[in-house]
């Protein structure tokens, strides 16, 4: 009888352990100096981050660049009082190298790890061309001209990758720019993926990456790892196929000539995130619409853009 209500104990107890979680906050693709009210979209994130009680909060690159004017929108960022982190993007290195953006935003290394309670989490930079055999760093707007040989993860960086993966046994989620699963994204990929699935092997541990870049909405599953698209904070671009003039002032589109190859969202357009390690995680995304003329208006096929990130459930 005693035996038997031990068992019943210690299954209850089994049973009853509880769960740990994490909350924090998603922005990418702000871009600063291409749209004008991208203060008050930041300003935006944070209010809800913190209303959130987000532990941290991270934005996936083509943030802003290094320049004395972003020097207030930076401070928006840094006004969250819980630990924050950067991505870079490509266009972040449009006028300059990445050791001078990485210490204007108080980024020390490009790619690098961290431990936020029970779960680890990676950010990786993608942000090289191959120059034959030789790797190069995204720098004052390099990649430009190098469109069929760039969005390349380094050798070292893959090794250094392997290494990280292998001294966690934490549940693990991956940050980036660019894709990495979609044919816009890391080129080298698969060997990306090759390290998930060793990762993952005798136990799961990678479950999931974010990236931005693509101003899209998406969400697909390669070998059992989420890979989550979230769209830019600010707007859609289209260049010169659906431009228009005239949504804002003569004097801010002057100021922001490149607002008339953008489709702006109506408001700020970021995820909230919970991961528990009982399998979940639940992406809430904010639903907007877009500044006038819609994308059908100016002669757009239906829901060829889309001006949210969607929420989701995701089980692993």
């Amino acid at each position: 009888m005693k035996q038997c209500i031990y068992f019943i104990l210690v299954v209850f107890c089994f049973s009853c352990q509880k769960s740990e979680s994490i909350k924090f906050a998603v922005c990418t693709d702000v871009h600063q100096d291409l749209i004008h009210d991208a203060s008050d979209r930041l300003t935006d994130f944070i209010k809800s981050a913190e209303q959130n009680n987000s532990e941290y909060i991270i934005q996936l690159g083509d943030f802003c660049m290094p320049e004395k004017d972003n020097e207030n929108f930076l401070s928006i960022w840094n006004s969250f009082e819980a630990p924050k982190y950067h991505v870079l993007g490509n266009h972040d290195m449009d006028i300059s190298d990445k050791a001078t953006i990485q210490k204007f935003w108080g980024m020390e290394k490009p790619y690098y790890s961290f431990d936020q309670g029970d779960f680890h989490f990676i950010v990786l930079d993608i942000n090289y061309y191959k120059d034959g055999d030789e790797f190069v760093s995204y720098n004052n707007g390099n990649y430009y001209s190098h469109p069929k040989s760039r969005t390349y993860i380094s050798p070292e960086q893959l090794q250094w990758l392997k290494a990280d993966l292998a001294n966690t046994d934490k549940l693990t989620v991956v940050f980036s720019h660019q894709s990495l699963e979609s044919n816009g994204g890391a080129k080298n990929k698969k060997e990306i993926w090759k390290l998930f699935a060793e990762a993952n092997k005798d136990k799961k541990k990678v479950i999931a990456c974010f990236c931005g870049h693509e101003h899209t909405d998406k969400h697909t599953e390669i070998e059992g790892v989420h890979y989550i698209g979230l769209n830019s904070t600010s707007y859609a671009w289209v260049g010169s196929k659906l431009e228009h003039s005239g949504r804002y002032s003569e004097e801010i589109e002057k100021s922001f000539p490149n607002l008339k190859y953008t489709l702006p969202y109506q408001k700020s357009v970021f995820a909230l995130i919970e991961i528990n390690s009982n399998g979940t995680i639940k992406i809430e995304g904010v639903e907007s619409g877009f500044v006038k003329p819609d994308p059908e208006e100016l002669g757009a096929k239906e829901n060829a853009y889309t001006a949210t990130i969607s929420n989701r459930i995701l089980n692993f």
